[in-house]
């Protein structure tokens, strides 16, 4: 119990702008974090995560790697039950030949429509062939008969709004929809290598695609937009990776924000809540009882802890640090 206490005083929230804070708390599941891995299968460099749905004590999310890996994720009872590639079918296996690196970032899911969208980072000298938003078609429109039919690059409108701001290894690392509208993430700017204190959202309507607003995160403090989910119309959940929290942003009709609010992400190792490590935070989703989930991408060169850290660990725990097993966390959102 005074484990939840001081995780409620961490995990509490705060909020930068003229809107409205929310009387909401985001509590770490005892049960989490766990490594996304199975005796049988892992995922590497995890940068994406969706959830599809529950059937009976299973729950079915999808995962994208940035190393240009697809996995249908079930997690049973609170555990990872399976891990299972995704398969682009002949007719798709040749789509990304010719990209530098199929740089998978985001991954989401249309419940409406069972559609899945991919967002991809360009790499390379010409990096704007390849940024963008693909719509995956599953056979059978099912994400579950684990095989990719069709790929098609939806192009938004003004073009150059949409690319103004892209770059090598940059693009939009965030990506959501609602009924009518879709949020693109950018995942930030940068100075010497490094990332500054600001991103963009941008907000298009999805009967045309067209950008109808940009909103800078500069006031909010959000300094990384690495993961969107959007639960409920003009309702966005995001991830800032560079400071690793949680953000939550209430839009009006006209998107403008009347409620903001951010949560300090944790960072305890599995099956050790006393010790940290740290995690580069990538990926947001939410289940259909309203947990949240989010997904480390590990950063190679401070993903392993130091040695006094690893000495308390046990050995299999080490190995999984060392082979740069993600991992995925989960809270209870608890409103007043």
């Amino acid at each position: 119990m005074t484990r939840y206490i001081i995780l409620l005083f961490i995990i509490s929230f705060s909020f930068f702008t003229k809107a409205q804070n929310e009387n909401i708390t985001l509590l770490p599941d005892e049960k989490y974090p766990l490594w996304i891995k199975t005796d049988q299968s892992r995922t590497n460099q995890t940068s994406g995560i969706a959830f599809i749905k529950s059937d009976l004590d299973k729950k079915y999310f999808v995962l994208a790697d940035d190393i240009g890996f697809i996995n249908l994720l079930t997690i049973k009872n609170d555990s990872i039950f399976s891990i299972e590639n995704i398969l682009f079918a002949d007719s798709t296996e040749f789509y990304f030949a010719d990209f530098p690196k199929k740089d998978f970032e985001e991954i989401t899911y249309d419940k409406n429509t069972s559609d899945v969208y991919l967002s991809i980072e360009g790499n390379g000298e010409n990096f704007n062939d390849y940024v963008g938003i693909y719509k995956l078609i599953f056979k059978d429109n099912d994400v579950l008969s684990k095989q990719i039919i069709s790929i098609e690059k939806l192009i938004y409108n003004p073009v150059n709004l949409f690319y103004k701001y892209t770059s090598w290894n940059i693009g939009y690392e965030g990506f959501a929809l609602d009924d009518n509208y879709f949020y693109l993430g950018l995942e930030g700017f940068q100075n010497n290598y490094q990332f500054v204190d600001s991103a963009f959202i941008y907000i298009a309507d999805k009967s045309d695609l067209n950008i109808i607003k940009t909103i800078s995160t500069k006031s909010l403090g959000v300094h990384t937009i690495c993961g969107l989910f959007s639960d409920e119309d003009f309702s966005l959940w995001g991830i800032d990776r560079n400071n690793r929290t949680i953000f939550h942003i209430l839009f009006d009709k006209n998107f403008d924000i009347e409620k903001f609010s951010k949560y300090d992400c944790s960072t305890t190792i599995p099956f050790y809540h006393d010790l940290n490590y740290l995690p580069s935070f990538e990926g947001i989703t939410l289940d259909d009882d309203g947990d949240i989930y989010i997904v480390d991408d590990p950063w190679k060169e401070v993903f392993v802890p130091s040695q006094d850290i690893l000495d308390k660990l046990d050995n299999q725990t080490v190995s999984n640090f060392r082979e740069y097993i993600p991992t995925i966390f989960k809270y209870k959102v608890i409103n007043p």
